[in-house]
């Protein structure tokens, strides 16, 4: 009998431990539902699509403690058709009436909650967009690059409604498939994420969890997957102007009139899914936001952000900083090319101008390839005309230039 006890316990001593069950794994992958009917874009749940699709709501704080338990709840779910990209988030607050909501201008920032939908449509965990609202409805959107750096200037054409109610607020997104660059393909998958800012306890709550102890942001997205039979537009725009002028100027016998004509146009044309064309022929940027004044008193250039719209377009391709202290000014965080000396003010003007020379130079015509290609190759090819300058006496204070950039980029898998 003893010997008996004795077997069992060494049966027992010797036997592998059963293992306590741990913590879920947390998932990093979405699955899209493909949508019969589109949703109303209204801040509102109650679509069909919407009782289909899977919730997910997996979120973890990023700051300000890095995998620390949100203090509140966020749930989104994703749909699409052929055309178009659906979003909906339901950021769940306790106490509704403490949610901060400020209304700004378009990509303005404001100390406000927020929501931001990432997406990564290449899948190269090095560029993306950023689709950000905040509960007053205030619309922000940036291209990103370089694994972290964003592009404000860059403006898409989407719908977002958002709703406070008695359970928080919500945000639905329709994204048009054609404000996206893409390989095409029978199935896709994009990198994709959702942050949302708590204002009140300054906290940052993202899906999947984005490290901010760690480098990158493109490259700790999440997937999106069952992104099937996505249509692939011919993206083409072509927007024409005309220009005309009647200008009064003192004569001899009293005042003479000037007039001019002056028309242009400029082309968008999607080469393919992930290759895009802009054209321009003698723009007009009279409607773009008009630089700050600055009061230089250094040896060194103004630099400006870029806001014209056709060099906006892939401006992260062109982004290639250098070594500041031998190329350029570090304050300023150039790099070795600077769009805004297309189309500046003639160099020679304070020599041989007058008060009557042109302030700017005018750009005849301008071409500008950029995307990627499926093997990872990013192709970035500009190239534009500007005409010549003349100032007192037939003097030329700039010459009439042609400028030329191309840049490739290739990924590599780690």
């Amino acid at each position: 009998m003893l010997l008996a006890v004795v077997a069992v316990l060494l049966l027992q001593s010797q036997a592998t431990p059963t293992a306590s069950p741990g913590p879920a794994p947390r998932l990093r992958t979405v699955t899209a539902t493909r949508a019969a009917v589109a949703p109303e874009i209204d801040g509102r749940e109650d679509d069909a699509v919407w009782e289909q699709a899977p919730r997910m709501d997996q979120f973890r704080e990023a700051r300000p403690t890095e995998d620390g338990e949100p203090q509140q709840r966020t749930a989104f779910q994703v749909a699409y058709d052929a055309h178009h990209l659906y979003v909906f988030v339901r950021a769940f607050d306790a106490h509704p009436d403490s949610i901060v909501r400020l209304l700004s201008r378009r990509d303005a920032p404001t100390a406000s909650d927020q929501i931001g939908v990432f997406i990564d449509s290449y899948h190269d965990r090095r560029t993306g967009y950023e689709f950000r609202v905040n509960p007053a409805g205030v619309k922000a959107d940036y291209a990103i690059y370089n694994d972290g750096n964003s592009d404000d200037a860059w403006d898409a054409v989407w719908d977002v409604a958002t709703r406070v109610d008695s359970a928080g607020w919500t945000a639905e997104y329709r994204i048009p498939l054609s404000q996206l660059r893409f390989a095409a393909a029978p199935e896709v998958t994009f990198g994709f994420a959702v942050w949302r800012t708590l204002q009140r306890h300054t906290a940052l709550i993202t899906w999947p969890l984005n490290r901010v102890s760690e480098s990158g942001m493109v490259s700790q997205f999440g997937e999106l997957t069952g992104l099937r039979d996505l249509a692939t537009p011919r993206r083409a725009e072509i927007a024409p102007y005309l220009l005309t002028r009647n200008a009064s100027r003192p004569a001899v016998d009293g005042f003479s009139r000037n007039q001019a004509m002056q028309f242009g146009g400029d082309l968008k044309y999607g080469v393919a899914s992930n290759l895009t064309l802009n054209a321009t022929v003698n723009p007009d940027f009279g409607q773009v936001e008009a630089d700050p004044a600055v009061l230089n008193l250094s040896a060194f250039e103004t630099f400006f952000g870029e806001r014209r719209p056709f060099f906006v377009e892939g401006a992260g391709l062109f982004d290639f900083r250098a070594n500041c202290f031998a190329v350029v000014d570090c304050r300023t965080g150039e790099g070795l090319f600077y769009t805004r000396r297309i189309g500046r003010a003639p160099e020679l003007a304070g020599r041989y101008g007058d008060a009557q020379s042109p302030t700017a130079t005018r750009i005849l015509g301008a071409a500008k390839l950029t995307g990627r290609l499926p093997g990872g190759l990013s192709i970035g090819l500009l190239d534009a005309v500007t005409d010549r300058v003349g100032g007192v006496n037939g003097a030329t204070i700039e010459p009439r230039s042609n400028y030329a950039v191309l840049r490739l980029n290739q990924d590599y898998a780690a």
